[in-house]
């Protein structure tokens, strides 16, 4: 019988053998070895549900009864038991206290068999491997998990060379030995397939999922985290679920699309809170932070890294504490408030020298001493301050060569490299720097960050050769790099970096003087970044593009007048269009709300009104003629309308009219100011008409048989046109 569980236990069939024991426990009194049995299969049940605080609380039971009973080997895998719940709960130093106490008792069992000793040798050599990996002791953990890995081997242990394997590859994919990890991993989870360990298949898809993200293979991460999910969810694994959530989240990060990844980073931390994953918890806020900042809300971003500072388990999680604090600096940074920036990036560098580890599974590119470097370099070079700024540079360059498999190492030093050359007031410092770039933008860039920065750098200066040279070839250059930027953020679903290059290539097109391509490709990038959640983004080109309709008239005139590149380069060099990338761009932005006019649903055939609203008094009395006005200057030349990427506004005198069309009917809003708030709200105004079908069916009606809308109708249009123009300014 007992043998029966044992084989189970081997396996980690612990549902199996609980079902067995209780089987038994049906027939008869389970016997002391048997109980004994019973409580170790069901804290590893309580361990794969994520139930770790329960599973701590029952070992703590099981090493009593063992030790009543003056059962060592029970005793040993009792407290392997409880260090593996409390390892998850973050409990380091106790978890390392633990292996301690069931080395020294192993080491006192003289009588035992050999296979039993390396397998609970192995055990500890691995549970050591976790702790030091958790804690980015790299060296120590591949070392432990290598040792682990060949006593079980020698025993021919399938179930922990599974385990060993997985943990092997972890680690070694956090120094960026992506290819051995790689077999690792798929070794590691056919065994696991083989022994049908279903928590052996789960967390192999969440780790080899997390090597995918870091080389940005986006698409099979997310399908690994969701086949993960089609596990996990059905038996309310919530702790295996965290972690998909998480890696789905980042997927979403790094396309853009930071609705979806805000969406999924909350899943998580709520069940993190709920539960009690308290080492978690830090990971989840700076998660939330990322995507703030990422939408361009900064000080919100700031609020939630300040709460990752605030948990205590950062102590023991060596090299989360300087990451967090870089990524403090970053923000500071790009606040405006150089001095804080300056003292957690110093900070975080004097914390990270002497540290090995580069890739975390929760950031989105190469962590750790090389980023920090790379923000006080930006930082150093914002603030004029030169003193260091080589002593950084010669470090990412050391680091670049000891940690050849880390390319974005080198990529960054590149890119570091040619940024401090171009802060150079020389022409040849810039030409060189240039020169870097060009090299750099051919070679495979898997993360999008260093991309941004290596594009809007070499825009910069390609902008700069323009206005000295006006040579054509350079705008046709620049043109080129935005063509394969663009198929790169398209293929790719990289939204950020699409809605940043159609902004880019709206510069060009106005340069070009292609007014309306221009205009078009403002509205197209605002879409972009509007329907992924990059808000300040989309605040920034929708004020420059109403900056461009206040200044139309004398682009049109360039326009008649033939004014040459040169010329035209040289009069708008401080407009909007030689700016770097907005993403690098965070300066104040307007966020003043708009001062409405008129609120208009149309028939986009024949311009009737079939709800008008007006805020205050105008010129035009009567709403058909006004809309009938609307309905031209929509006819006049821009069929586009009908397209999602359309023109959405235009200037008549001192008011600015926004057009949306959806479904049957032409939406239309006059205001005065500054159109981000106006387009917003207009936007949440079609939202809720379209999802209220009593309304639609009477506005459908109206428009077939030209008829007027009912009374409540305009009554209930009417209050929702007060909650979001009105109350909502």
């Amino acid at each position: 019988m007992q043998k029966d569980v044992d084989n189970y236990i081997s396996i980690g069939q612990y549902s199996q053998a609980l079902t067995f024991l209780k089987s038994i426990e049906n027939e008869r009194q389970l016997t002391n070895k048997e109980l004994l049995s019973k409580q170790y299969v069901e804290i590893f049940i309580l361990l794969d549900k994520g139930e770790f605080q329960k599973g701590c609380d029952l070992a703590d039971e099981m090493i009593n009864n063992s030790r009543l009973q003056k059962n060592k080997l029970r005793e040993i895998d009792a407290i392997i038991a409880k260090t593996e719940n409390s390892n998850c709960l973050g409990l380091f130093n106790d978890s390392f206290k633990f292996i301690n106490e069931a080395e020294h008792i192993l080491e006192n069992l003289k009588k035992i068999p050999n296979d039993i000793r390396k397998q609970k040798q192995a055990y500890l050599f691995y549970l050591k491997g976790r702790i030091n990996r958790d804690s980015h002791n790299v060296i120590d953990a591949i070392k432990l998990f290598k040792k682990s890995y060949e006593l079980r081997k020698e025993i021919n242990d399938k179930f922990g060379m599974m385990w060993s394997l997985l943990n092997w590859a972890s680690i070694i994919t956090a120094i960026g030995n992506f290819k051995s990890a790689d077999k690792y991993f798929n070794e590691s989870l056919t065994i696991a397939k083989n022994l049908d360990v279903e928590v052996g298949i789960i967390w192999n898809y969440i780790y080899l999922g997390w090597l995918k993200y870091h080389i940005r293979d986006l698409g099979t991460a997310i399908n690994l985290a969701e086949k993960c999910l089609a596990i996990c969810e059905p038996k309310n694994y919530k702790y295996s679920s965290t972690r998909c959530y998480d890696l789905i989240g980042h997927c979403y990060l790094i396309k853009g699309d930071v609705n979806k990844a805000l969406s999924f980073f909350k899943k998580s931390l709520e069940i993190r809170i709920e539960i009690g994953y308290n080492s978690y918890v830090a990971q989840s806020y700076f998660s939330i932070g990322k995507v703030y900042r990422q939408k361009g809300e900064l000080k919100r971003s700031l609020n939630y890294f300040k709460k990752v500072l605030d948990i205590s388990p950062l102590d023991d999680r060596q090299m989360s504490k300087p990451t967090y604090l870089s990524a403090l600096g970053k923000i500071y940074c790009e606040l405006g408030d150089f001095k804080k920036a300056k003292k957690f990036l110093l900070e975080a560098l004097e914390l990270l020298k002497n540290k090995q580890m580069f890739l975390f599974q929760f950031l989105n590119y190469n962590v750790s001493i090389a980023t920090t470097l790379h923000y006080l370099i930006v930082l150093s070079i914002n603030m004029n301050d030169s003193d260091k700024i080589y002593e950084y540079l010669n470090m990412l360059e050391f680091l670049s060569q000891k940690y050849p498999n880390l390319t974005q190492i080198n990529q960054i030093y590149k890119l570091d490299k040619a940024i401090i050359l171009n802060s150079s007031k020389r022409l040849m410092d810039k030409m060189e720097a240039g020169s870097i770039l060009m090299k750099l933008i051919d070679e495979e860039i898997i993360d999008y960050e260093i991309l941004i920065e290596t594009m809007s750098t070499l825009s910069d200066i390609l902008m700069y050769e323009l206005e000295i040279t006006g040579d054509i070839k350079i705008l046709n250059e620049i043109e080129e790099l935005t063509n394969k930027m663009n198929k790169i953020a398209e293929n790719q679903e990289l939204f950020s970096l699409f809605a940043e290059i159609n902004f880019f290539k709206a510069k060009i097109s106005l340069l070009n003087l292609d007014i309306d391509n221009a205009r078009l490709l403002l509205t197209k990038a605002q879409n972009i970044a509007n329907e992924h959640g990059l808000v300040r983004l989309a605040n920034k080109i929708s004020n420059e593009h109403d900056f461009l309709l206040g200044n139309l008239n004398d682009w049109e005139n360039k326009i008649k007048e033939k004014v040459p590149l040169l010329q035209r380069l040289k009069e708008s060099k401080n407009e909007f269009l030689f700016s770097k990338l907005v993403q690098l761009k965070y300066g104040d932005l307007s966020n003043e709300s708009e001062n409405p006019v008129y609120i208009l649903i149309l028939s986009p055939y024949d311009g009737r009104c079939l709800y008008n609203k007006a805020f205050q008094e105008m010129s035009f009395s009567d709403g058909n003629l006004f809309s009938s006005f609307i309905s031209a200057i929509n006819i006049f030349g821009k069929t586009a309308f009908s397209t999602t990427d359309s023109i959405d506004r235009i200037r008549h005198g001192e008011y600015l009219i926004v057009l949306q069309p959806k479904n049957k009917f032409l939406f239309a809003y006059i205001f005065k100011g500054q159109s981000y708030s106006a387009i917003s709200k207009l936007d949440e105004f079609i939202k809720i008409i379209t999802l209220k079908k009593p309304l639609v069916k009477d506005l459908i009606e109206s428009l077939k048989n030209h008829t007027e809308i009912l009374e409540q109708t305009y009554l209930n249009i009417n209050e929702i046109v007060n909650d979001i123009f009105i109350m909502g300014k």
